[in-house]
């Protein structure tokens, strides 16, 4: 099967079903490889513990129950600067957010998706300077 190139009308949308993103982007070892790395990177640098192996696959339900556990002990003020270095927006999280209050499954949602968007990006562009 032809792998299909990267481009930006078919990146990962932030409020894509996570059958789809988990069908089309984490199967592929390498992507989700990259993304695990991306995400302990993001998660470090915001002092924020988060425990991924590398040599284990999961499923797009796994990864965001791990994140929400880790959110569920961390501080608002930690996890909103996460959110910060992520890229995830207040009005992402609004619309994502009908009610008011903080949806740790979603945000866990929006995080790994918004974290696949940077990996999926910077294979296209890495791929258009060679």
């Amino acid at each position: 099967m032809e792998e299909e190139a990267a481009t930006p009308s078919n990146l990962p949308g932030l409020f894509e079903l996570p059958e789809k993103i988990e069908l089309h982007y984490l199967s592929d070892k390498s992507i989700f490889r990259e993304l695990i790395l991306q995400i302990r990177k993001d998660f470090e640098s915001s002092g924020i513990a988060v425990k991924l192996l590398l040599n284990k696959r999961y499923s797009f339900d796994e990864l965001s129950t791990i994140l929400e556990d880790v959110f569920l002990k961390t501080g608002a003020t930690a996890m909103f600067q996460l959110l910060y270095r992520v890229d995830v927006s207040e009005q992402q999280l609004q619309r994502g957010m009908p009610t008011p209050g903080i949806d740790t499954k979603l945000i866990a949602e929006l995080v790994i998706k918004r974290e696949l968007q940077k990996v999926v990006l910077r294979r296209l562009y890495s791929a258009n300077k060679s």
